[in-house]
C-alpha cells in the first residue's frame, strides 16, 4: 500500500491544525473493515510522532488488535476496536471521528486533583464584580492585584482588548493569569498573549521537531520557537501602536486541565524572568495535531509535530510549576471557600 508523504513546515501546521494531511492513491483504497483498519494503523505508523518517546511497540499493537477485525463486523464494532487501539498511544490529541461518535483519551487529567472550582472563584473572589470579554474574566482584587481567567485558547480577542485590560492593571502589584481547565485552542494566541509580558522583541521559548519521513525517528533539526513582539509577529494590523506591556510579576495558575495550546502557553511563559507558574503540573499535549482521512470517510487526528522546552525536554506529559510553587487545593475547599492555588498567588504577589 503506497501513500504520498507530505512534509509540512511547522508554521503551516500551526495555522492549519485540522488540514487533511494524507493522500491515498486510488488503487490503494480498500473500503471495508479490514482495509480501513490497516489504513488507520499505517497512517499512525508513518505520521505519529511519539512512538520512540513513549516506547510504544506499534507492530505488537497491530498483532493484538487486527485479529478482532473482520469484514462482517458493523461500523460500530469497527469503531470500538479502532478507538481502543488508538488509546494505546496515550494521547489526548488522538481522536477517531465518524458520523455518530468521536474517540477520546482523558487519562491525562483523570485520577488527578482538579485543583479548580469555578464556583469558589466566582463566589469568594470575584463576587459578581468583574468584567468579561473575549474569553477573559478580569478584575482588580482587593489586594491591588490584577486577575485574569482565560477559559479557552479558542476564544478570540483583539489587541485593543489586551491594551484595555493591561492599562487597567498598570498600577497593580502584579497579575494573576489563571488558565486552569483551559483545554487549548488556537496556538497562535499563545504568542499574542505572551509578548505582552516582555519588552524584548524576541525571546527563545523552546523548539519544534518536524517529522520528515515515515520512520519513527525521522525528524529534521530542531526549529527554534520564539516569543515575538507584536509589532513583528504579523497579526492584527489595525492598530500599529498596540504595545501596552505588563513587566511586573505575573503568576500563571496551572492544573491538570491545562492542555494543548494552554500547555504551550505554560512552556512559553515559563522562560520569562517575571513569570512564576503556580499550582499543579499541566496536562500536556505537546504535539501539534493534524488530521487524516480514511477510505470510509472517517478521519483520525494525530500528534505529528512535537514541541520541546528550551532544555530539550518534551512537554507531551505536562510541565511542572515553578520550583517551590507546587500547590493543591484542600479537600474541604468547597466548605472553606478557599482556593489554595489562588491564595498562594495573592500571597506571592503581595510581597512584591
Amino acid at each position: 500500500m503506497k501513500a504520498k508523504y507530505i512534509s509540512f513546515i511547522a508554521t503551516l501546521l500551526l495555522i492549519l491544525p485540522f488540514q487533511s494531511c494524507y493522500i491515498h492513491d486510488d488503487h490503494d483504497i480498500v473500503d471495508d473493515a479490514e482495509g480501513n483498519f490497516d489504513m488507520l494503523w499505517k497512517i499512525c505508523n508513518e505520521y505519529y510522532c511519539y512512538f520512540d518517546y513513549k516506547n510504544i511497540d506499534w507492530n505488537s499493537i497491530y498483532d493484538e488488535y487486527k485479529p478482532r477485525v473482520h469484514n462482517g463486523m458493523s461500523n460500530y464494532e469497527l469503531f470500538d476496536v479502532c478507538a481502543e487501539m488508538l488509546a494505546e498511544l496515550k494521547d489526548g490529541h488522538v481522536n477517531l471521528s465518524y458520523p455518530y461518535d468521536a474517540s477520546r483519551y482523558w487519562k491525562w487529567k483523570e485520577d488527578y486533583p482538579e485543583n479548580y472550582s469555578e464556583r469558589i472563584v466566582y463566589d469568594h473572589y470575584l463576587k459578581n464584580d468583574y468584567q468579561i470579554k473575549g474569553g477573559f474574566v478580569y478584575k482588580i482584587l482587593p489586594e491591588n492585584i490584577g486577575y485574569m481567567h482565560y477559559d479557552s485558547f479558542s476564544s478570540e480577542f483583539s489587541e485593543n482588548l489586551l491594551d484595555y485590560i493591561l492599562t487597567q492593571f498598570k498600577d497593580c502589584k502584579g497579575i494573576i493569569f489563571d488558565i486552569r481547565n483551559n483545554g487549548g485552542g488556537n496556538i497562535l494566541n499563545v504568542n499574542k498573549l505572551a509578548c505582552r509580558f516582555t519588552e524584548k522583541d524576541s525571546v527563545l521559548c523552546g523548539y519544534t521537531l518536524r517529522k520528515t519521513g515515515p520512520g519513527h525517528s525521522e525528524f529534521a533539526d530542531t526549529i527554534p520557537d520564539y516569543i515575538k513582539h507584536s509589532s513583528t509577529s504579523g497579526s492584527d494590523t489595525d492598530n500599529q501602536n498596540r504595545s501596552v506591556k505588563f513587566l511586573k510579576d505575573v503568576a500563571v495558575l496551572s492544573n491538570r486541565g491545562v492542555y494543548s495550546a494552554a500547555n504551550d502557553f505554560i512552556r512559553t511563559m515559563k522562560v520569562l524572568d517575571n513569570v512564576t507558574v503556580i499550582g499543579d503540573r499541566s496536562g500536556g499535549g505537546g504535539g501539534i495535531p493534524c488530521t487524516f482521512d480514511l477510505p470510509n470517510g472517517w478521519y483520525v487526528r494525530l500528534s505529528t509535530t512535537p514541541m520541546i522546552d528550551i532544555n530539550g525536554v518534551h512537554t507531551e506529559f505536562g510541565i511542572d510549576p515553578s520550583e517551590g510553587f507546587k500547590v493543591d487545593m484542600s479537600e474541604d475547599a468547597h466548605i472553606t471557600g478557599r482556593d489554595a492555588i489562588l491564595d498562594k498567588a495573592i500571597e506571592f504577589l503581595s510581597t512584591k
